[in-house]
């Protein structure tokens, strides 16, 4: 592993704040079990529906997780594979947790899974998006 940039030291940094805040952690260990609605986060992790838009928001921006919109439901999912990893690493880590050496060896070693499309969730039926043609179009 070589030494940090300051560059690098301050994305990291940058980072490090994402994840520097009790509802965000709240909200991404609840997102670890897979895709919720805004009501289900709101009841798993007790945070009140302004600071919970607020937080949500703050990861969307920072592309940690993905809105999907289903009828009037919005459901969120931590982004792509690469981001699960970093919660459930980082989570762990966070708690002592010993099972969670192999994962962050796997991580430093980069043997981590194929990235996955943006917003990717296993399981779940992804449908279309067909435009309209455009007028100018013959």
């Amino acid at each position: 592993m070589t030494a940090l940039s300051l560059e690098q030291a301050k994305l990291l940094v940058e980072r490090l704040k994402l994840f520097a805040q009790p509802q965000r952690l709240l909200i991404l260990d609840a997102l670890l079990a897979g895709p919720l609605g805004v009501s289900e986060l709101e009841i798993q992790t007790g945070i009140g529906q302004p600071t919970l838009s607020q937080q949500l928001g703050t990861l969307r921006r920072a592309d940690i997780i993905v809105p999907r919109r289903e009828s009037r439901t919005i459901y969120y999912s931590l982004a792509n594979e690469d981001e699960v990893l970093r919660a459930r690493a980082l989570i762990g880590l966070l708690r002592g947790d010993q099972s969670t050496l192999p994962l962050l060896q796997n991580i430093a070693a980069g043997k981590k899974a194929a990235p996955k499309k943006r917003g990717y969730v296993e399981g779940v039926a992804r449908f279309a998006f067909v435009r309209p043609a455009s007028s100018n179009a013959s």
